[in-house]
Protein backbone atom coordinates (compact mmCIF):
# COMPACT_ATOMS: atom_id res chain seq x y z
CA UNK A 1 0.00 0.00 0.00
CA UNK A 2 1.01 3.73 -0.83
CA UNK A 3 1.37 6.08 2.47
CA UNK A 4 -0.89 8.18 0.30
CA UNK A 5 -3.62 5.60 0.43
CA UNK A 6 -2.96 4.83 3.91
CA UNK A 7 -3.60 8.60 4.69
CA UNK A 8 -6.56 8.67 2.69
CA UNK A 9 -8.10 5.75 4.43
CA UNK A 10 -7.38 7.16 8.23
CA UNK A 11 -9.12 10.53 6.77
CA UNK A 12 -11.96 8.95 6.30
CA UNK A 13 -12.25 6.36 9.19
CA UNK A 14 -13.44 7.65 13.13
CA UNK A 15 -9.87 7.37 14.28
CA UNK A 16 -8.59 10.82 16.20
CA UNK A 17 -5.45 10.51 14.95
CA UNK A 18 -3.40 13.10 13.35
CA UNK A 19 -0.93 13.34 10.67
CA UNK A 20 2.32 15.14 11.05
CA UNK A 21 5.39 15.95 9.16
CA UNK A 22 3.37 13.95 6.04
CA UNK A 23 5.73 16.26 3.89
CA UNK A 24 4.69 16.69 -0.12
CA UNK A 25 1.70 14.72 -1.62
CA UNK A 26 4.50 13.40 -4.66
CA UNK A 27 6.78 11.54 -1.84
CA UNK A 28 3.62 10.07 -0.42
CA UNK A 29 2.24 8.82 -3.98
CA UNK A 30 6.04 6.68 -4.07
CA UNK A 31 6.60 5.56 -0.30
CA UNK A 32 5.63 1.95 0.18
CA UNK A 33 3.81 0.78 3.62
CA UNK A 34 4.39 -3.07 4.42
CA UNK A 35 3.53 -3.84 7.51
CA UNK A 36 3.10 -2.61 10.75
CA UNK A 37 5.34 -3.34 13.93
CA UNK A 38 5.63 -2.84 17.48
CA UNK A 39 9.32 -4.19 17.68
CA UNK A 40 12.25 -2.34 16.38
CA UNK A 41 13.83 -5.33 16.09
CA UNK A 42 11.24 -6.57 13.25
CA UNK A 43 11.27 -2.93 11.38
CA UNK A 44 12.38 -3.74 7.73
CA UNK A 45 11.92 -0.96 4.95
CA UNK A 46 8.51 0.23 4.34
CA UNK A 47 7.22 -0.64 8.02
CA UNK A 48 5.20 1.54 9.97
CA UNK A 49 6.76 1.44 13.80
CA UNK A 50 4.34 2.15 16.95
CA UNK A 51 5.49 3.24 19.27
CA UNK A 52 4.13 1.41 22.26
CA UNK A 53 4.51 2.56 25.87
CA UNK A 54 5.20 -0.72 28.23
CA UNK A 55 5.79 -1.30 31.77
CA UNK A 56 9.56 -1.91 30.92
CA UNK A 57 10.12 0.27 28.09
CA UNK A 58 8.86 3.34 25.89
CA UNK A 59 8.41 2.31 22.48
CA UNK A 60 9.48 6.07 21.66
CA UNK A 61 13.16 5.31 22.55
CA UNK A 62 13.33 2.85 19.60
CA UNK A 63 11.82 5.39 17.00
CA UNK A 64 15.23 6.33 15.28
CA UNK A 65 16.53 3.03 15.46
CA UNK A 66 13.32 2.08 13.57
CA UNK A 67 13.75 4.69 10.91
CA UNK A 68 17.09 3.91 10.60
CA UNK A 69 16.12 0.46 10.08
CA UNK A 70 13.91 1.70 6.68
CA UNK A 71 10.37 2.49 8.73
CA UNK A 72 8.74 4.73 6.80
CA UNK A 73 5.95 6.19 9.05
CA UNK A 74 5.65 6.26 13.29
CA UNK A 75 2.74 5.99 15.07
CA UNK A 76 3.40 7.51 18.31
CA UNK A 77 1.79 9.48 21.15
CA UNK A 78 3.74 12.80 20.89
CA UNK A 79 5.41 14.76 17.65
CA UNK A 80 9.17 13.97 17.27
CA UNK A 81 11.69 15.36 16.48
CA UNK A 82 12.64 12.99 13.18
CA UNK A 83 12.03 13.82 9.98
CA UNK A 84 9.98 10.91 8.95
CA UNK A 85 5.61 11.13 8.53
CA UNK A 86 3.75 10.79 11.99
CA UNK A 87 0.80 9.46 12.67
CA UNK A 88 -0.60 11.26 16.02
CA UNK A 89 -2.39 9.84 19.03
CA UNK A 90 -3.45 9.21 22.25
CA UNK A 91 -3.06 5.55 22.92
CA UNK A 92 -0.49 4.07 20.75
CA UNK A 93 -1.22 0.41 21.48
CA UNK A 94 -4.96 1.21 21.27
CA UNK A 95 -4.93 2.36 17.91
CA UNK A 96 -1.91 0.44 16.64
CA UNK A 97 -4.68 -2.30 15.67
CA UNK A 98 -7.12 -0.04 14.41
CA UNK A 99 -4.31 0.96 11.56
CA UNK A 100 -2.69 -2.14 10.74
CA UNK A 101 -6.52 -3.16 10.08
CA UNK A 102 -6.75 -0.52 7.45
CA UNK A 103 -3.24 -1.55 6.44
CA UNK A 104 -4.40 -5.38 6.05
CA UNK A 105 -7.76 -4.22 3.89
CA UNK A 106 -9.85 -4.46 7.15
CA UNK A 107 -8.90 -8.73 6.85
CA UNK A 108 -11.11 -9.75 9.89
CA UNK A 109 -14.14 -8.35 7.72
CA UNK A 110 -13.32 -10.86 5.80
CA UNK A 111 -13.47 -14.28 8.04
CA UNK A 112 -15.87 -15.69 10.61
CA UNK A 113 -14.35 -14.11 14.00
CA UNK A 114 -14.61 -16.49 16.74
CA UNK A 115 -13.60 -15.64 20.23
CA UNK A 116 -13.11 -17.95 23.54
CA UNK A 117 -12.66 -16.31 26.93
CA UNK A 118 -12.50 -16.94 30.33
CA UNK A 119 -9.95 -17.50 33.34
CA UNK A 120 -9.85 -21.57 31.95
CA UNK A 121 -10.69 -23.94 29.30
CA UNK A 122 -10.12 -21.23 26.62
CA UNK A 123 -7.03 -23.04 24.79
CA UNK A 124 -8.82 -26.57 24.34
CA UNK A 125 -12.31 -25.23 23.24
CA UNK A 126 -11.02 -23.05 20.63
CA UNK A 127 -8.79 -26.52 19.87
CA UNK A 128 -12.39 -27.87 19.86
CA UNK A 129 -13.87 -25.57 17.81
CA UNK A 130 -11.46 -25.74 15.00
CA UNK A 131 -11.52 -29.24 14.89
CA UNK A 132 -15.09 -29.12 14.16
CA UNK A 133 -15.28 -26.25 11.97
CA UNK A 134 -12.46 -28.07 10.02
CA UNK A 135 -14.93 -31.44 9.61
CA UNK A 136 -17.00 -28.82 8.28
CA UNK A 137 -15.00 -27.68 5.16
CA UNK A 138 -14.19 -24.74 6.81
CA UNK A 139 -10.47 -23.50 6.32
CA UNK A 140 -9.99 -22.21 10.26
CA UNK A 141 -7.21 -20.24 11.36
CA UNK A 142 -6.10 -19.90 15.54
CA UNK A 143 -4.78 -17.49 17.78
CA UNK A 144 -4.29 -18.65 21.26
CA UNK A 145 -1.70 -19.93 24.10
CA UNK A 146 -0.10 -22.13 22.33
CA UNK A 147 0.52 -21.43 18.98
CA UNK A 148 -0.73 -19.31 15.96
CA UNK A 149 -2.04 -20.88 12.69
CA UNK A 150 -2.80 -19.62 9.87
CA UNK A 151 -4.17 -22.15 7.66
CA UNK A 152 -0.59 -23.58 6.65
CA UNK A 153 2.21 -22.32 8.53
CA UNK A 154 1.95 -22.48 12.96
CA UNK A 155 4.21 -20.54 15.15
CA UNK A 156 4.57 -20.30 18.94
CA UNK A 157 2.69 -18.03 20.63
CA UNK A 158 4.18 -14.79 22.64
CA UNK A 159 1.15 -14.03 24.23
CA UNK A 160 -2.69 -15.52 25.02
CA UNK A 161 -3.61 -12.52 22.18
CA UNK A 162 -1.32 -11.30 20.42
CA UNK A 163 -0.49 -7.47 19.95
CA UNK A 164 -3.42 -5.64 17.94
CA UNK A 165 -0.49 -5.04 14.92
CA UNK A 166 0.30 -8.76 15.33
CA UNK A 167 -3.28 -9.60 15.40
CA UNK A 168 -4.10 -8.32 12.56
CA UNK A 169 -1.29 -9.46 10.38
CA UNK A 170 -1.99 -12.77 11.45
CA UNK A 171 -5.60 -12.15 9.96
CA UNK A 172 -4.46 -11.02 6.78
CA UNK A 173 -2.51 -14.01 6.65
CA UNK A 174 -5.44 -16.18 7.20
CA UNK A 175 -7.51 -14.60 4.52
CA UNK A 176 -4.35 -14.41 2.04
CA UNK A 177 -4.26 -18.79 2.82
CA UNK A 178 -8.22 -19.18 2.18
CA UNK A 179 -9.32 -19.20 5.79
CA UNK A 180 -12.97 -18.22 6.44
CA UNK A 181 -12.96 -18.54 10.06
CA UNK A 182 -10.65 -17.36 13.22
CA UNK A 183 -10.86 -18.76 16.28
CA UNK A 184 -9.15 -16.79 18.85
CA UNK A 185 -8.17 -16.81 22.64
CA UNK A 186 -9.46 -13.50 24.09
CA UNK A 187 -7.78 -12.62 27.28
CA UNK A 188 -8.45 -10.28 29.77
CA UNK A 189 -5.83 -8.45 29.67
CA UNK A 190 -5.98 -8.07 25.25
CA UNK A 191 -9.35 -6.69 26.17
CA UNK A 192 -8.30 -4.31 28.77
CA UNK A 193 -5.11 -2.98 26.98
CA UNK A 194 -7.12 -2.32 23.67
CA UNK A 195 -5.18 -5.38 21.88
CA UNK A 196 -7.91 -6.58 20.09
CA UNK A 197 -9.01 -3.09 18.52
CA UNK A 198 -10.02 -2.89 15.18
CA UNK A 199 -11.47 -6.17 15.01
CA UNK A 200 -15.52 -7.12 15.66
CA UNK A 201 -16.42 -10.58 16.44
CA UNK A 202 -19.33 -12.86 14.98
CA UNK A 203 -19.71 -14.93 17.88
CA UNK A 204 -17.55 -15.13 20.94
CA UNK A 205 -17.97 -17.80 24.21
CA UNK A 206 -17.60 -17.46 27.93
CA UNK A 207 -16.23 -20.41 30.08
CA UNK A 208 -15.69 -19.63 33.41
CA UNK A 209 -14.66 -17.17 35.81
CA UNK A 210 -12.47 -18.04 38.82
CA UNK A 211 -9.25 -16.50 40.98
CA UNK A 212 -6.68 -15.55 38.69
CA UNK A 213 -4.61 -11.86 37.63
CA UNK A 214 -5.55 -10.12 40.11
CA UNK A 215 -2.18 -8.89 40.59
CA UNK A 216 -3.73 -6.71 37.59
CA UNK A 217 -7.22 -6.46 37.95
CA UNK A 218 -8.45 -4.94 41.12
CA UNK A 219 -11.01 -7.47 42.33
CA UNK A 220 -12.72 -10.46 41.04
CA UNK A 221 -15.72 -7.79 39.54
CA UNK A 222 -13.35 -5.75 37.88
CA UNK A 223 -11.61 -9.04 36.50
CA UNK A 224 -15.44 -10.10 35.27
CA UNK A 225 -16.20 -6.44 34.20
CA UNK A 226 -12.88 -7.08 31.46
CA UNK A 227 -14.47 -10.35 29.89
CA UNK A 228 -17.91 -8.52 30.13
CA UNK A 229 -16.94 -5.62 27.59
CA UNK A 230 -15.96 -8.49 24.78
CA UNK A 231 -19.74 -9.03 24.62
CA UNK A 232 -20.66 -5.53 24.99
CA UNK A 233 -17.82 -3.30 22.94
CA UNK A 234 -16.42 -5.95 20.40
CA UNK A 235 -19.33 -8.09 18.74
CA UNK A 236 -20.71 -7.09 15.21
CA UNK A 237 -24.66 -7.03 13.86
CA UNK A 238 -26.61 -9.94 15.79
CA UNK A 239 -24.06 -10.95 18.10
CA UNK A 240 -24.09 -14.34 19.64
CA UNK A 241 -23.00 -15.67 22.53
CA UNK A 242 -22.22 -18.82 24.16
CA UNK A 243 -21.89 -18.91 27.87
CA UNK A 244 -21.73 -21.65 30.63
CA UNK A 245 -24.61 -21.44 32.94
CA UNK A 246 -22.72 -23.93 35.23
CA UNK A 247 -20.70 -21.02 36.50
CA UNK A 248 -21.66 -18.28 38.93
CA UNK A 249 -20.38 -15.36 36.26
CA UNK A 250 -21.71 -17.40 32.95
CA UNK A 251 -25.04 -17.11 34.90
CA UNK A 252 -24.68 -13.27 35.61
CA UNK A 253 -23.75 -12.96 31.81
CA UNK A 254 -26.51 -15.19 30.18
CA UNK A 255 -29.18 -13.33 31.88
CA UNK A 256 -27.63 -9.47 30.89
CA UNK A 257 -27.36 -10.62 27.58
CA UNK A 258 -30.57 -11.82 27.29
CA UNK A 259 -32.17 -13.56 23.74
CA UNK A 260 -28.52 -12.67 22.44
CA UNK A 261 -27.16 -15.57 24.10
CA UNK A 262 -27.11 -19.31 24.68
CA UNK A 263 -26.63 -21.67 27.33
CA UNK A 264 -24.89 -24.56 28.02
CA UNK A 265 -24.61 -27.14 30.75
CA UNK A 266 -23.42 -29.74 32.55
CA UNK A 267 -26.50 -30.05 35.46
CA UNK A 268 -29.15 -28.06 33.98
CA UNK A 269 -31.53 -30.31 31.13
CA UNK A 270 -32.92 -26.80 30.21
CA UNK A 271 -29.89 -25.17 28.90
CA UNK A 272 -29.62 -24.85 25.09
CA UNK A 273 -26.86 -26.81 25.06
CA UNK A 274 -26.05 -29.97 27.77
CA UNK A 275 -24.47 -32.63 28.45
CA UNK A 276 -24.70 -36.09 29.92
CA UNK A 277 -21.18 -38.14 30.94
CA UNK A 278 -21.92 -41.90 30.68
CA UNK A 279 -18.23 -43.24 31.34
CA UNK A 280 -14.64 -41.96 31.89
CA UNK A 281 -11.96 -44.40 31.48
CA UNK A 282 -8.16 -43.47 30.44
CA UNK A 283 -9.18 -43.67 26.99
CA UNK A 284 -11.96 -40.73 27.46
CA UNK A 285 -15.19 -40.16 27.68
CA UNK A 286 -18.76 -41.06 26.74
CA UNK A 287 -21.24 -38.53 26.64
CA UNK A 288 -24.73 -37.31 25.65
CA UNK A 289 -24.69 -34.82 24.05
CA UNK A 290 -28.27 -31.98 23.47
CA UNK A 291 -28.70 -29.45 20.96
CA UNK A 292 -31.23 -27.28 20.27
CA UNK A 293 -34.52 -28.66 18.81
CA UNK A 294 -33.15 -31.98 18.59
CA UNK A 295 -35.39 -35.30 18.72
CA UNK A 296 -32.65 -37.54 20.68
CA UNK A 297 -29.08 -36.99 22.26
CA UNK A 298 -26.11 -37.10 20.60
CA UNK A 299 -23.76 -40.15 21.60
CA UNK A 300 -20.03 -39.62 21.25
CA UNK A 301 -16.25 -40.04 22.38
CA UNK A 302 -14.35 -37.59 23.42
CA UNK A 303 -10.61 -38.88 23.16
CA UNK A 304 -10.27 -36.38 26.34
CA UNK A 305 -10.46 -36.95 30.34
CA UNK A 306 -12.44 -34.81 32.77
CA UNK A 307 -15.66 -33.25 33.58
CA UNK A 308 -14.26 -30.22 32.68
CA UNK A 309 -13.31 -31.44 28.98
CA UNK A 310 -16.83 -32.43 28.76
CA UNK A 311 -17.66 -28.03 29.56
CA UNK A 312 -15.58 -27.40 26.83
CA UNK A 313 -16.61 -29.42 24.55
CA UNK A 314 -19.66 -28.26 24.98
CA UNK A 315 -18.46 -24.82 24.27
CA UNK A 316 -17.18 -25.64 21.15
CA UNK A 317 -20.10 -27.15 20.52
CA UNK A 318 -22.21 -24.16 21.25
CA UNK A 319 -19.79 -21.98 19.02
CA UNK A 320 -19.89 -24.28 15.90
CA UNK A 321 -23.83 -24.43 16.27
CA UNK A 322 -24.00 -21.14 16.08
CA UNK A 323 -21.71 -21.08 13.12
CA UNK A 324 -23.92 -23.34 11.04
CA UNK A 325 -22.07 -26.99 11.62
CA UNK A 326 -23.68 -30.12 11.93
CA UNK A 327 -24.06 -33.44 13.95
CA UNK A 328 -22.12 -35.03 11.90
CA UNK A 329 -19.03 -32.33 11.34
CA UNK A 330 -19.13 -31.83 15.45
CA UNK A 331 -18.83 -36.11 16.44
CA UNK A 332 -16.02 -35.96 13.38
CA UNK A 333 -14.44 -33.08 14.87
CA UNK A 334 -14.78 -33.56 18.24
CA UNK A 335 -13.41 -37.40 18.10
CA UNK A 336 -10.85 -36.19 16.08
CA UNK A 337 -9.19 -33.35 18.71
CA UNK A 338 -5.42 -34.10 18.98
CA UNK A 339 -3.98 -33.63 22.85
CA UNK A 340 -3.84 -30.62 23.02
CA UNK A 341 0.38 -29.63 24.04
CA UNK A 342 0.48 -28.62 28.01
CA UNK A 343 -3.31 -29.75 28.28
CA UNK A 344 -3.89 -32.98 30.24
CA UNK A 345 -0.85 -34.22 27.89
CA UNK A 346 -0.65 -38.07 29.00
CA UNK A 347 2.59 -40.21 29.02
CA UNK A 348 2.67 -43.85 29.84
CA UNK A 349 6.10 -44.97 31.45
CA UNK A 350 6.90 -48.64 30.96
CA UNK A 351 7.69 -50.51 34.04
CA UNK A 352 6.65 -46.86 35.89
CA UNK A 353 2.92 -45.09 36.49
CA UNK A 354 1.73 -42.18 33.95
CA UNK A 355 3.18 -38.61 33.95
CA UNK A 356 0.40 -35.88 33.03
CA UNK A 357 1.61 -32.53 31.78
CA UNK A 358 -0.64 -29.72 32.34
CA UNK A 359 -0.93 -26.03 32.21
CA UNK A 360 -2.84 -25.87 35.40
CA UNK A 361 -1.76 -22.56 37.00
CA UNK A 362 -4.63 -21.36 39.90
CA UNK A 363 -7.00 -23.23 42.15
CA UNK A 364 -9.62 -23.67 39.69
CA UNK A 365 -7.26 -25.55 37.13
CA UNK A 366 -6.05 -27.40 39.62
CA UNK A 367 -9.09 -28.78 41.10
CA UNK A 368 -9.95 -29.86 37.74
CA UNK A 369 -7.08 -31.85 36.36
CA UNK A 370 -6.75 -33.23 39.96
CA UNK A 371 -10.57 -34.16 40.56
CA UNK A 372 -10.28 -35.47 36.69
CA UNK A 373 -7.43 -38.25 37.51
CA UNK A 374 -8.44 -38.80 41.29
CA UNK A 375 -10.72 -41.52 40.58
CA UNK A 376 -8.92 -43.28 37.63
CA UNK A 377 -5.28 -43.58 39.76
CA UNK A 378 -5.38 -46.61 41.16
CA UNK A 379 -2.21 -45.64 42.87
CA UNK A 380 -0.68 -42.28 44.54
CA UNK A 381 -1.73 -39.13 43.34
CA UNK A 382 1.23 -36.53 43.19
CA UNK A 383 1.58 -33.08 41.70
CA UNK A 384 4.47 -31.05 41.14
CA UNK A 385 3.56 -27.24 40.45
CA UNK A 386 4.33 -23.74 41.57
CA UNK A 387 2.72 -20.26 41.13
CA UNK A 388 4.15 -17.44 39.03
CA UNK A 389 6.46 -14.12 40.81
CA UNK A 390 4.92 -10.90 40.22
CA UNK A 391 1.65 -12.06 39.83
CA UNK A 392 -1.54 -12.76 41.75
CA UNK A 393 -0.55 -13.58 45.18
CA UNK A 394 -4.12 -14.40 46.71
CA UNK A 395 -4.14 -17.48 44.70
CA UNK A 396 -0.93 -19.26 46.09
CA UNK A 397 -2.11 -20.29 49.51
CA UNK A 398 -5.43 -21.80 47.37
CA UNK A 399 -3.39 -23.69 45.55
CA UNK A 400 -1.67 -25.54 47.98
CA UNK A 401 -4.88 -26.40 49.86
CA UNK A 402 -6.55 -27.21 46.44
CA UNK A 403 -3.23 -29.93 45.65
CA UNK A 404 -3.27 -31.41 49.44
CA UNK A 405 -6.92 -31.86 49.38
CA UNK A 406 -6.99 -33.77 46.10
CA UNK A 407 -3.81 -35.12 45.61
CA UNK A 408 -1.51 -37.64 48.47
CA UNK A 409 1.64 -36.44 47.69
CA UNK A 410 2.46 -32.16 46.98
CA UNK A 411 5.66 -31.62 45.63
CA UNK A 412 5.84 -27.59 45.74
CA UNK A 413 8.49 -26.15 42.99
CA UNK A 414 9.17 -23.15 41.60
CA UNK A 415 6.91 -21.53 38.46
CA UNK A 416 8.34 -18.42 36.71
CA UNK A 417 9.14 -16.59 40.07
CA UNK A 418 10.69 -13.88 37.68
CA UNK A 419 12.08 -10.83 40.72
CA UNK A 420 10.77 -12.67 43.39
CA UNK A 421 12.36 -15.34 45.98
CA UNK A 422 10.78 -18.53 44.84
CA UNK A 423 11.38 -19.75 48.39
CA UNK A 424 8.94 -17.29 49.90
CA UNK A 425 6.37 -17.79 47.23
CA UNK A 426 6.83 -21.96 48.04
CA UNK A 427 6.10 -20.72 51.85
CA UNK A 428 3.24 -19.14 50.57
CA UNK A 429 1.64 -22.27 48.92
CA UNK A 430 3.10 -24.88 51.83
CA UNK A 431 0.66 -22.09 54.20
CA UNK A 432 -2.80 -23.63 52.54
CA UNK A 433 -0.75 -27.28 51.81
CA UNK A 434 -0.77 -27.87 55.58
CA UNK A 435 -4.46 -27.16 56.16
CA UNK A 436 -4.73 -30.93 54.86
CA UNK A 437 -2.80 -34.51 55.60
CA UNK A 438 -1.46 -34.96 52.17
CA UNK A 439 2.43 -35.19 52.28
CA UNK A 440 4.16 -32.02 51.46
CA UNK A 441 7.96 -31.18 49.95
CA UNK A 442 9.40 -28.45 48.81
CA UNK A 443 12.08 -28.56 46.05
CA UNK A 444 13.01 -25.24 44.03
CA UNK A 445 14.52 -26.93 41.28
CA UNK A 446 11.85 -27.16 38.74
CA UNK A 447 13.83 -30.18 37.35
CA UNK A 448 15.04 -32.69 39.99
CA UNK A 449 11.38 -31.83 41.69
CA UNK A 450 10.36 -33.50 38.38
CA UNK A 451 12.63 -35.87 39.00
CA UNK A 452 12.27 -36.45 42.65
CA UNK A 453 8.69 -37.56 41.61
CA UNK A 454 8.92 -39.70 38.44
CA UNK A 455 11.64 -41.70 40.84
CA UNK A 456 8.61 -42.45 43.33
CA UNK A 457 6.65 -43.15 40.67
CA UNK A 458 5.13 -47.14 40.91
CA UNK A 459 2.50 -48.92 38.66
CA UNK A 460 -1.21 -47.44 38.94
CA UNK A 461 0.46 -43.74 40.19
CA UNK A 462 0.10 -40.90 38.26
CA UNK A 463 2.21 -37.84 38.79
CA UNK A 464 0.78 -34.65 37.44
CA UNK A 465 3.28 -31.70 36.37
CA UNK A 466 1.51 -28.74 36.43
CA UNK A 467 1.74 -24.82 35.84
CA UNK A 468 4.13 -24.91 32.89
CA UNK A 469 2.28 -26.99 30.06
CA UNK A 470 3.54 -25.88 26.55
CA UNK A 471 5.85 -23.22 27.92
CA UNK A 472 9.80 -23.95 27.25
CA UNK A 473 11.53 -21.60 29.43
CA UNK A 474 12.01 -20.48 33.54
CA UNK A 475 11.62 -16.71 33.69
CA UNK A 476 13.97 -16.08 36.58
CA UNK A 477 15.34 -12.88 38.27
CA UNK A 478 18.06 -12.79 35.23
CA UNK A 479 15.43 -13.44 32.52
CA UNK A 480 14.15 -16.57 30.58
CA UNK A 481 16.18 -19.71 31.11
CA UNK A 482 15.46 -22.81 28.65
CA UNK A 483 13.47 -25.20 30.57
CA UNK A 484 10.02 -27.20 29.90
CA UNK A 485 8.40 -30.31 31.75
CA UNK A 486 8.54 -32.67 28.84
CA UNK A 487 12.46 -31.85 28.44
CA UNK A 488 12.86 -33.11 32.00
CA UNK A 489 10.39 -35.82 31.61
CA UNK A 490 12.00 -37.19 28.49
CA UNK A 491 15.36 -36.27 29.75
CA UNK A 492 14.98 -38.57 33.20
CA UNK A 493 13.61 -41.48 31.13
CA UNK A 494 16.57 -41.55 28.92
CA UNK A 495 18.88 -41.64 31.82
CA UNK A 496 16.69 -44.24 33.54
CA UNK A 497 16.30 -46.00 30.15
CA UNK A 498 12.75 -46.11 30.19
CA UNK A 499 10.74 -46.38 27.33
CA UNK A 500 7.51 -43.28 26.96
CA UNK A 501 4.37 -44.78 25.32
Amino acid sequence: MKLSSLFSLLEKSPLEITIHNAGDCGWADRTDVCDLVSDSRKVRPGSVFACVEGEHSDGHDFARSAVSSGASLLLCGHPMDIDVPQLICGDVRRNMGRVASLLYGEPSSKLTMIAVTGTNGKTTSAFMTKSILESSGIGTGLLGTVWCDDGVLKEDAEHTTPEGSDLQQWLHRMVSNGCRACVMEASSHAISQGRIDGVLFDIAGFTNLTVDHLNYHEDMESYFKAKRKLFSDYMRGERRAAVNLDDPYGALLHAELGERAAGYSLSDRNADFCAEIVRMSAEGTDVLMSVPDSGSPIEMKLPLLGRYNVMNALQALSLSWMYGAGTEAVLDGLSKVKQVPGRLERYLIKGSGTCVIDFAHNPDGLEKILSALRPLCEGRLTVVFGASGESDKSKRPLMGETASRLADHVIISSDNPKNEDPGLIAEEILSGAKQYSAACTVMIDREEAVGYGLDMLSPGDILVLAGKGPETSQIMKDGPVPYSDRDALMGWCARKGRAVV
